[in-house]
């Protein structure tokens, strides 16, 4: 007994259905790493606080360029797992969990649902390093800090448009002035 069967109501359950199969394994692992870096791992969560830490040490001006708009975050993390021993990207890592742990003691939310107001006195108060139980909180502001700045002071907008740098130095040579 032959059954009816529309063809593209068949054709599209089983795009659906293959869709579907791909796909769910990525909406599982929100946890997941977005950045893949090779001696240490961090989660998405971990990833967006880090980025908003960076926006607040160098936040966007309606003049110029923030630390989102150079992606400075993910900058921090290359430097941390290319260019730091071992022993330092444990800290790195430990201070992360600190810095969150901190944050949500004293404000009972998360570092990127704080405001702004918020994130500036926990950024002063980690300045200050005021005890030891925040001193690994502290160290994990001051890599992210040093890098965040590295990679505005090194950015193409920083470059050209402050430090007013010219890759070729046009008009300034003068052959026929002696030395």
């Amino acid at each position: 007994m032959p059954v009816n069967i529309n063809r593209r109501k068949a054709i599209q359950s089983i795009l659906i259905v293959s869709a579907t199969a791909v796909l769910f394994p990525y909406c599982r692992e929100a946890d997941k790493s977005v950045m893949q870096l090779k001696n240490y791992n961090i989660n998405s969560n971990q990833q967006d606080m880090l980025a908003e830490l960076c926006e607040s040490i160098l936040p966007k001006t309606k003049n110029f360029i923030g630390a989102k708009d150079l992606n400075a975050h993910g900058f921090v993390l290359k430097m941390m797992d290319d260019c730091q021993p071992p022993e330092k990207q444990k800290l790195f890592t430990a201070g992360l969990k600190a810095f969150n742990d901190l944050c949500d003691k004293k404000f009972n939310s998360s570092f990127v649902k704080c405001k702004a107001t918020q994130r500036n006195e926990l950024l002063t108060q980690l300045k200050k390093g005021l005890n030891d139980e925040i001193n690994t909180a502290a160290q994990f502001y001051g890599f992210t800090k040093v890098y965040t700045l590295q990679c505005f002071t090194g950015s193409k907008e920083y470059m050209t448009a402050i430090k007013k740098y010219k890759i070729v130095p046009a008009g300034n040579f003068k052959g026929c002035v002696k030395i």
